[in-house]
């Protein structure tokens, strides 16, 4: 097995989170198994009915959010980036 090779390191966490459209439509919910400053690993329902980007709510207000990039999928779970130059405005 390959050591380590991501730049920033993840946080084991199990939190709920939401997944919205640009548009604020609902994608549905999640759960985050992992975070870094750059991206997260989401247990989703199914991974292929998820579009490529979309906006990962933190917070239950709204107000943590970030815009993500899938950039790996599985059945049940998505690898996302955090795309920091995109703007993400509240609906």
């Amino acid at each position: 097995m390959s050591p380590e090779s991501r730049k920033n390191t993840r946080r084991s966490v199990r939190q709920g989170a939401r997944m919205v459209r640009a548009d604020g439509s609902a994608l549905g919910t999640c759960l985050m198994i992992d975070i870094s400053g750059a991206g997260a690993c989401l247990k989703v329902v199914a991974s292929d009915v998820l579009p490529d980007q979309f906006i990962l709510l933190l917070s239950h207000n709204g107000q943590l959010r970030r815009q993500c990039s899938v950039v790996w999928r599985s059945e049940n779970t998505i690898g996302v980036e955090f795309l920091f130059n995109t703007a993400v405005k509240r609906k």
